[in-house]
């Protein structure tokens, strides 16, 4: 691929600055074709984290928009402190950039609650949508104090071990201040869902075949998420990457490729 398609001669991506009103993001554009925009997982550093592989095939058959989130990676501004303030920067991203919309989104994991609430909240962004094993909405079994200690334990965990410096620091404490508020965010996401709902559009949910460690009850309650998920499209289905756990853009990425090609082609029927 060229470098006028993103990428530089190296294979390295060439990342450009979007002003996006009182800060930049960090962004990258490759491809030709129909708009997909990532909404990435973890702490929402897109560039570069989805594979370069999958991110090459996918520019093959559509303009792939990749971003690092308000306040994480190389873009200016502030973590966002809810979901809400999430999707209305990845709006104002799209916009801004000035692409062909209404646009596909895939959204992975914690990015999977972005995408929903961007979807109900700019429906006139949306074309299709999908949700690459997406973090369920909602509250998961166990009780609500434990839970939210539990993911407070973990944010403590990771801002001290990014006390310590390295590389992967910054990632650390980005990804520390997404798990401090996660359960906040996932009522949020599961309160816009009840109330406003997603747009009419394609919509498919990949979900990982495989999860050996998770607890029944809580696989119960994500594989119910996902469904319920589909279900709010009358063009959702579910797709099972039976080869992958959570990292399904690297352990089975045709399985997001054959999804998004589905939703392309319902798109334009």
């Amino acid at each position: 691929m060229a470098d006028d398609e993103g990428f530089g001669s190296n294979g390295a991506p060439t990342p450009i600055t979007v002003d996006v009103g009182g800060h930049a993001l960090c962004a990258r554009v490759v491809g030709e074709g129909p708009t997909v925009v990532l909404e990435s997982g973890g702490s929402g550093q897109g560039v570069g984290t989805w594979g370069r592989a999958l991110e090459r095939r996918l520019a093959e058959r559509a303009t792939v928009v990749t971003y690092d989130r308000a306040g994480v990676g190389r873009s200016g501004g502030t973590q966002a402190a809810t979901v809400t303030e999430a999707a209305d920067g990845l709006h104002r991203l799209v916009h801004a950039l000035g692409l062909e919309l209404p646009a596909v989104f895939l959204g992975w994991s914690y990015g999977g609650l972005v995408t929903q609430v961007h979807a109900a909240r700019h429906p006139e962004d949306v074309s299709g949508l999908v949700f690459v094993d997406p973090t369920a909405a909602g509250a998961p079994p166990g009780s609500d104090p434990v839970r939210r200690l539990s993911f407070g334990a973990v944010s403590r965990l990771l801002r001290l071990r990014a006390a310590f410096g390295g590389r992967n620091a910054q990632e650390l404490r980005e990804l520390a201040t997404i798990l401090a508020g996660m359960p906040q965010a996932m009522e949020e996401t599961a309160r816009v869902r009840r109330e406003v709902g997603l747009p009419p559009v394609p919509v498919r949910v990949v979900t990982a075949g495989r999860r050996p460690r998770m607890p029944r009850a809580h696989l119960e309650h994500l594989n119910a998420d996902h469904r319920a998920l589909a279900e709010q499209s009358p063009q959702g289905r579910v797709a099972v990457a039976e080869r992958a756990g959570h990292q399904i853009p690297y352990e089975q990425p045709e399985a997001v490729l054959r999804a998004l090609d589905e939703v392309l082609e319902a798109t334009r029927a």
